[in-house]
């Protein structure tokens, strides 16, 4: 049964596909909702029918002696709670797709085809408990994420695809090194080598310092697509990996390099958050905005083994459901005024309902009380404020940057304009808007839910994860705050998300005379004053100087080889008779 669940979204891939130039896409689309649809379904009721955990594959790949390598799929309640969620993800995700393409498209069945096969592949990479085999998924994925964002058509003569390729095969590579040299290691602390490719690698994936310029290329597609390629793509198998460095070998890693770590985390953190002031696209604040969530996953990881459990899997619960909700919002923007830059939106349109969405998936992700994001941070901060205090204001700081700069993107969704500017030429979907909802609203209901009810989520999960993720460590029962300490918070915290819009509004009414169509923009100060955390996260500067030695380094070869009249051969013979004389010596 579970077998099906895994290969049926593939099947339905190869039917998309040869099917793709005989019906609508809009039918290929919903042959492809009720394909995941089905396989989330068969995967819940694997719970109480077979019970976890559930062994799927377990093979060698590799065996040296007593060196043993083994590729393994196996759910356990981690790996199943997120390969629903991966899927039920995807579904909503399709039905966004399928409201942003014309009524009677045709040949864009490749597209979902390719869409089908890379949700499998995340799915495998999810499932795998060996790093070896989620390697390989890895490399799979940054193939065909790139082919998606080409086929797709939204980015002629960018280099985003191409760099989506050799990111995500660079981070595969890094990866790779990463678990095999562990595996021939004996018992014991582990390199610092060792644990700086890991960390680089999952920093690569998840777009955190010095490599956001990844994730920021990902990001680059429509949010629609984005929405399989961030929250649904190598980001998670990077945050993945990282979490599976840290339970499992969280011990052998010495207190300098988690030192090292957290101090990586806390610059993500605020260089992420100070990119997101900065962005005046809702895609590039969106890519933002799913990096900042990754770092505090990192922070969490390596701070303390408590808060590793109690932290960890609601902020990976949370960045999924809150980054896939404000993909969903930001794509039916998209399709309804044709442009994502926040001084373009058209005047009047009917996304209200966007805004209302991301405005609920931003308050869990900043930490607003009465969402799953509050309870996650509260439960942190009862041992964080002992053992590592510092944590907490990065913590702070971040939310507080990143509610920031989502306040002033609501402050342009929600912006009124005189009623005889009107909205034209909106798309005929193959489904209604109504539809489109349906996920966004489910998701938000599930940030709102545990925030409210956070025993549950603590008895359900944490505790069995206990030893999944801890070993033998005692777990702390937390508190949950009073009432009148949440009302507290709730008001200071609409306040930080308030005040910054009733100032948007009013600098819009002061600009208002002079151009009616123009929406005014707060000033960047506070990205500018902090840009250097943002040049860390972003380091494309690393990259230009990179790219200039190669470039000096080639000339200086080709110099070298046309002292010999460009007769290369005779540079050759030179080369290899010194090469001999060394020998020799």
């Amino acid at each position: 049964m579970l077998f099906v669940a895994l290969l049926l979204p593939l099947f339905a891939a190869i039917t998309a596909w040869a099917l793709d130039r005989v019906v609508p896409t809009r039918h290929i689309g919903y042959l492809a909702i009720s394909a995941l649809f089905v396989s989330a379904v068969l995967i819940i009721i694997a719970n109480p029918i077979i019970g976890l955990p559930i062994q799927l594959l377990n093979i060698e790949w590799i065996k040296i002696e007593t060196y043993v390598v083994l590729l393994t799929l196996r759910l356990d309640l981690f790996t199943w709670a997120l390969s629903i969620m991966v899927l039920f993800i995807a579904v909503a995700g399709m039905i966004g797709l399928i409201y942003s393409l014309p009524y009677q498209l045709r040949n864009y069945g490749s597209l979902l085809a390719l869409i089908l096969v890379h949700v499998s592949i995340i799915l495998f990479g999810v499932i795998a408990q060996e790093s070896v085999l989620r390697v390989f998924m890895w490399g799979i994925a940054a193939i065909i994420g790139g082919i998606l964002m080409r086929v797709s058509g939204a980015l002629p003569g960018s280099n985003a695809p191409l760099v989506s390729i050799v990111g995500g095969l660079s981070g595969a590579i890094l990866l790779m090194v990463a678990v095999l040299w562990r595996n021939y290691l004996p018992v014991g602390a582990l390199p610092g080598a060792l644990v700086m490719a890991w960390s680089f690698a999952a920093l690569l994936g998840m777009g955190l310092v010095p490599f956001h310029s990844y994730v920021a290329g990902l990001s680059s597609a429509p949010a629609i697509l984005t929405l399989f390629l961030v929250p649904l793509g190598i980001p998670l198998l990077g945050a993945l990996s990282f979490i599976e460095m840290m339970a499992t070998q969280g011990p052998l890693v010495s207190d300098t390099w988690r030192n090292v770590l957290m101090v990586l985390a806390i610059i993500s953190a605020v260089g992420t958050a100070v990119g997101a002031v900065s962005a005046t696209r809702l895609r590039s604040l969106l890519g933002w905005h799913a990096s900042n969530q990754y770092s505090l996953i990192i922070l969490a990881a390596v701070s303390d083994t408590q808060v590793m459990v109690l932290g960890v899997p609601i902020l990976l619960l949370s960045s999924l459901l809150t980054t896939s909700v404000i993909a969903l919002a930001v794509g039916f923007i998209e399709s309804s005024s044709n442009s994502d830059e926040l001084t373009q939106l058209r005047p009047r349109l009917p996304i209200g309902v966007a805004g209302v969405m991301i405005l609920v998936a931003v308050a869990a992700s900043i930490g607003i009380p009465g969402t799953v994001g509050f309870v996650a941070r509260w439960w942190m901060a009862e041992i964080l404020l002992v053992r590592a205090p510092w944590t907490i204001i990065a913590m702070l700081v971040s939310g507080s940057l990143l509610g920031l700069a989502w306040s002033v993107a609501l402050a342009s969704i929600w912006r009124r304009m005189p009623r005889s500017m009107t909205a034209t030429g909106m798309l005929k979907s193959a489904i209604p808007v109504r539809g489109t909802w349906i996920g966004p609203i489910a998701f938000g209901g599930v940030l709102l839910l545990f925030g409210i009810f956070p025993q549950y989520i603590w008895s359900a999960w944490l505790v069995p994860l206990q030893g999944r993720l801890s070993g033998d460590a005692a777990l702390i029962v937390p508190s949950v705050p009073t009432l009148f300490q949440q009302i507290g918070l709730v008001v200071m915290a609409l306040a930080i998300l308030v005040i910054p819009i009733i100032a948007g509004r009013l600098q819009q009414k002061a600009g208002a005379s002079a151009d009616q169509g123009a929406v005014t923009i707060p000033p960047q100060a506070t990205a500018e004053s902090l840009g250097v955390f943002m040049n860390m996260v972003q380091a494309n500067w690393l990259l230009q100087s990179l790219w200039g030695f190669l470039i000096r380094f080639g000339n200086a070869l080709q110099w070298i080889f046309r002292l010999g009249e460009d007769r290369y051969y005779v540079a050759g013979v030179v080369l290899g008779f010194i090469l001999v004389v060394l020998l020799l010596i």
